[in-house]
């Protein structure tokens, strides 16, 4: 309702897609569930409990008459994005993930960039805490998006970084995806590795999410 643009949710089903949508854990309904959520589960991150849920989700949709439990693809906005990268790297029952203003590269996104650094995930949502280990180190992280979209292959990805988004540098968005494009290589499947960069803020339009549709229909539509 705060958007002229058409809800994805609507944008999807009009193209042919059953859409199961939901509250992630700690957002809308579920806002109360981030509160002292370490202290209830100190062995779990926040992130750990998103990707379980999404697990549980495509659970849920492979017993469903109306979908084709061997198509299930991901769509995600933002938190989403980033949430659709991490349950595809370990969920190989997901088909394809289309992520949009899902991440910035971890290692360069340091505090004094003005993007929060990479604390993001640690300090400020507190998503997964053990990144706060090296805040100030960022270089030393084991891993970064470029390893994330790599153990999703040689399943389709697109990645969708709009060039004025304030919290991501698109031009190290674009390298971590041409990283991870020398693994889908490896495959033989580069073209399942998809990145747009439309003129645009970090937002969701019309034209953003038609075209990433249109990625995705020829990715994973049946004829």
């Amino acid at each position: 309702v705060y958007r002229r643009d058409l809800h994805p949710i609507l944008a999807l089903v009009r193209a042919g897609y059953a859409v199961l949508a939901y509250d992630q854990s700690g957002f809308g309904t579920r806002w109360s569930e981030a509160e002292h959520f370490h202290e209830r589960y100190p062995r779990w991150s926040r992130m750990g409990k998103m990707v379980e849920d999404l697990r549980l989700a495509v659970d849920a949709l492979e017993k469903e008459d109306v979908v084709d439990g061997g198509n299930i693809s991901l769509y995600g906005f933002s938190m989403g994005g980033t949430l659709g990268l991490y349950a595809a790297a370990f969920d190989p029952r997901i088909r394809s993930v289309v992520s949009v203003c899902g991440f910035t590269p971890m290692r360069t996104d340091t505090a004094e960039r003005g993007m929060s650094g990479a604390t993001r995930y640690s300090h400020l949502y507190g998503l997964i805490p053990r990144i706060g280990l090296y805040a100030g180190q960022e270089e030393k992280l084991p891993y970064d998006y470029q390893d994330v979209i790599s153990l999703i292959a040689p399943r389709p990805v697109l990645v969708v970084q709009p060039t004025m988004d304030r919290d991501a540098s698109p031009e190290e968005v674009a390298g971590a995806v041409a990283g991870a494009a020398e693994v889908y290589a490896l495959y033989g499947r580069r073209d399942a590795l998809g990145f747009q960069q439309p003129e645009d803020y970090g937002r969701l339009t019309d034209a953003i999410q038609d075209k990433a549709i249109e990625w995705l229909d020829s990715k994973v539509k049946t004829k």
